[in-house]
């Protein structure tokens, strides 16, 4: 009887539950939870990641892909424009625009030859880029100079910068030895009969590689804009 309440201290201390001890069943359920919220947690970081590889990538290939712009008769035209063949004071020889009002005041030297100079104008359109491809042809024993030219814009451009709801449109133009080859900004310059083109392909300058009749085929697939002897 002494040692019952002894007895009865020890059997309440071994009946107290130790906290940290689990039972193994709850070891396993808790490992799972763990094991679940871990995979979760993985599965998001790879769909984020693969997402932000994708936006990337979209990105990168949308500013750099460009789509090529179908002729607008508005918007791209061809204009001639007189100019004087100088020698400027470097002694090169070059092709201004003439303006009787300031002839010869600039220290450059006018032959006094005016040639109506072709040149190809696009307005109304905005962040695009030029290609052309000039070459001269022998069709049926006449020689025939043939040029091909194009505007493209990029596909972000076309997405997110489209010349009809941007705030101001661009114009430019632009001339040279695509459209006149060896003749041009020279003193021996002889009019030719000249065929300009307008071809709506990207990349216009790999046209090089084709032969002279596959060249000249490709006027069947583009429009005529501008021919005449010049």
């Amino acid at each position: 009887m002494e040692k019952t309440d002894l007895y009865k201290a020890i059997y309440e201390e071994m009946s107290i539950v130790i906290l940290h001890e689990i039972p193994p069943e709850d070891k396993n359920i808790d490992f799972l939870k763990r094991l679940k919220e871990k995979i979760i947690h993985k599965n998001i970081m790879v769909t984020v990641l693969t997402c932000t590889i994708i936006l990337c990538s979209f990105i990168i290939f949308a500013k750099h892909y460009e789509l090529p712009l179908p002729f607008d008769t508005n918007r791209m035209f061809v204009e001639l424009r007189p100019h004087v063949v100088t020698t400027n004071k470097d002694g090169r020889i070059v092709w201004k625009s003439f303006d009787p009002s300031n002839d010869g005041d600039d220290g450059q030297n006018d032959s006094g030859d005016v040639i109506n100079v072709i040149e190809m104008h696009y307005r109304g359109i905005s962040r695009i880029s030029e290609s052309s491809s000039g070459r001269n042809i022998n069709r049926n024993g006449e020689n025939v100079r043939v040029v091909y030219y194009g505007y493209a814009k990029t596909l972000w451009t076309s997405l997110f910068f489209d010349s009809d709801l941007a705030d101001y449109s661009e114009s430019g133009s632009s001339t040279g030895s695509i459209i006149y080859g060896d003749n041009y900004q020279s003193y021996d310059y002889k009019p030719q009969m000249i065929e300009i083109y307008y071809l709506p392909i990207r990349n216009l300058y790999k046209l090089d590689d084709l032969t002279d009749e596959e060249f000249d085929g490709l006027k069947e697939k583009s429009t005529l804009v501008w021919s005449g002897v010049n």
